[in-house]
């Protein structure tokens, strides 16, 4: 979780909906500097460049008083560097304390699921990253995580290459694996193999081991210094020649078949964490130099692995939001398409769009599920797509629900973007917001026919037809297969007398059938998405009889909704005041005023 650095050295905490259930935040703090856009280098053009976001100050109250201060704000000094034996400073306790308590739901969540971690080459060439990386690799591998690490080593086999005074040849995105060059790829793959064994072999020190083992100086156990991290590697991954493509032979360069999923789940189950290589085996007994995420695109999928993680030196590069969704995703990649094919029909394009349409006869890993989850390092490298987001995009279209993009520059930046609710990096996924969109004049019989019983037991106010026709513009439904499953009003109100934009949450309600299938908290965290689109700081809602929902997503009370002045006076002088609606108010802050704006996360 990013934290913003306050003056004198002070930090404000963020907080998570599973430590504090009730906080509020500062409306002291200027809410109205606009977001900034970042030029995307590789897609300057596309709407999903990164924008900066604004930075939160967080307030909280022990969630039993009956008033809520807006104006408090809890201050605490940052996290400092730790004594020379490793001890917590006093100082820090709180801190700590509070950072493990936040984590807590995701370290519950994550533990024994599978992630597929994918390591290119060019992180072995900055020892500091590397030894982070597997720092925290050995943290998650000790939270309960089922890990299998596929390394890559193109640019290890280009230096050992050039050493024997061989060149590189690639054809497209291709590697023509010739005998040096394979002889280059088997070294370099043992070079990386080592490097990683021996860095999670490191036993914990002897003080910690003495002072935590069960066994005495005079235990009959004995006094063992094994690895930290058990590892495994060995011939999982099965591969086919790529051949003779337009007259070119590639030589030993293959293309996944497939892994062996049996034999990886028996080593994860035993606790092992799996080191795979771009380096894979024939039928006829053959060594191939394969790609690195054509290897872990196949592990993800044929292991059904919840996650799926490309660890680079140059995320930020790309302009990514923190959350893409996988069909805005394809669009992205579809875009980039469209813009080099139009840049071909102009004369300036290298014609490698041609061969990838992506919205019409693309590549099969990037349209609909595949047998062997191939894609075109050809046609898509030349489009200048990156292969970290488009491997991610793959294991998505073909089961893999969750894919991120870490930048390896990030100190811990694995368990920040596993244990925080807004990470770091990018994430791309299939399951979010399914058939969430904004109502249509078609859908008001159903907004209405969902409305009716909260209607009529009183919860939500009466609307007619026209009421609701007028307010549909506001509305976002949850579609599946032509129903109406959800709806929720979400209303600007303009600025309160503190210069706070103000959002109204209305007619919330998600039909009974579908209750508890998470679509609520859904379609909650989209319309917060939008409200901080759309410049909204203050998200309120009148509620009489469904307080509890809300408090559980950070709603705060905050007194009789027709008496307080976090109301703008106009939408206060509307409020029924013999219903005796309760107020409750969400502050909607991004995190870091250097980060991309939030893409929420919900789950695991």
């Amino acid at each position: 979780m990013m934290q913003r650095i306050l003056p004198e050295g002070r930090v404000a905490l963020p907080l998570d909906a599973h430590c504090v259930r009730q906080h509020a935040l500062s409306p002291t703090h200027n809410a109205t500097n606009a977001a900034r856009s970042a030029p995307c280098p590789w897609h300057a053009s596309s709407r999903f460049c990164c924008q900066a976001a604004q930075s939160a100050e967080v307030a909280s109250t022990s969630g039993r008083q009956s008033h809520i201060r807006f104006e408090d704000l809890i201050e605490t000094p940052g996290l400092r560097e730790p004594s020379p034996n490793g001890a917590l400073q006093p100082e820090d306790h709180n801190n700590f304390v509070r950072f493990f308590r936040m984590a807590s739901p995701y370290v519950e969540g994550h533990r024994g699921r599978i992630f597929v971690i994918v390591l290119p080459g060019e992180v072995f060439l900055k020892q500091d990253l590397l030894e982070n990386f597997l720092e925290d690799v050995s943290v998650l591998h000790g939270l309960g995580l089922k890990l299998v690490i596929v390394v890559g080593h193109q640019v290890q086999i280009d230096e050992r290459l050039a050493q024997m005074g061989h060149p590189s040849n690639f054809v497209g995105g291709y590697r023509v694996t010739d005998a040096m060059a394979l002889r280059a790829a088997v070294e370099s793959s043992g070079l990386t193999r080592m490097q990683v064994e021996s860095y999670l072999s490191r036993a914990l020190a002897v003080n910690v081991v003495r002072r935590h083992s069960r066994g005495g100086a005079d235990s009959s156990d004995g006094f063992h210094y094994g690895p930290a991290v058990r590892m495994v590697t060995g011939n999982y991954v099965t591969g086919k020649r790529r051949g003779v493509v337009d007259g070119v032979d590639f030589g030993a360069t293959g293309s996944v078949r497939f892994v062996q999923a049996d034999s990886l789940k028996q080593q994860l189950d035993q606790g092992h964490v799996v080191l795979l290589s771009s380096l894979a085996y024939s039928a006829a007994g053959e060594v191939l130099n394969c790609n690195s995420y054509d290897v872990a695109v196949h592990a993800a999928v044929d292991l059904k692995a919840d996650k799926f993680i490309c660890v680079t030196d140059g995320v930020s590069e790309m302009g990514l939001p923190q959350w893409l969704p996988l069909c805005d995703a394809e669009e992205l990649i579809g875009e980039r398409a469209a813009a080099l094919a139009q840049a071909e029909g102009e004369g300036e394009g290298n014609g490698a769009s041609s061969a990838c349409r992506f919205t019409q006869h693309a590549s099969n890993a990037v349209h609909g599920s595949v047998t062997e989850h191939e894609y075109d390092l050809d046609c898509w490298q030349a489009m200048g797509i990156p292969t970290g987001l488009l491997a991610s995009l793959v294991a998505c279209k073909n089961g893999v629900k969750r894919a991120h993009l870490v930048d390896a520059r990030v100190d811990g930046g694995l368990i920040l973007e596993l244990y925080s609710r807004d990470g770091v990096g990018t994430m791309i996924s299939s399951d979010f917001y399914e058939g969430i969109r904004a109502a249509r004049q078609t859908d008001l019989a159903a907004i209405q026919e969902l409305l009716a019983p909260l209607e009529q037991a009183g919860i939500t106010k009466k609307r007619s037809r026209r009421d609701l026709s007028a307010d549909l513009q506001h509305f976002t439904v949850v579609e599946r297969e032509a129903k109406v499953l959800a709806c929720v009003c979400l209303q600007p109100l303009g600025a309160t007398e503190d210069g706070i934009e103000c959002g109204e949450l209305a007619a919330f309600c998600v039909h009974p059938s579908y209750r508890g299938s998470g679509r609520g908290d859904s379609l909650l965290d989209y319309v917060e998405q939008r409200a901080r689109d759309k410049g909204i700081r203050r998200l309120v809602l009148l509620t009489t009889r469904t307080a509890d929902f809300f408090e559980q997503r950070d709603f705060v009370p905050a007194g009789t909704a027709h008496e307080s002045d976090l109301l703008p006076s106009m939408r206060r002088s509307q409020i029924d005041a013999a219903r005796n609606s309760k107020l409750y108010v969400k502050m909607l802050y991004d995190l870091h005023q250097n980060a991309p704006r939030a893409g929420k996360r919900i789950g695991f």
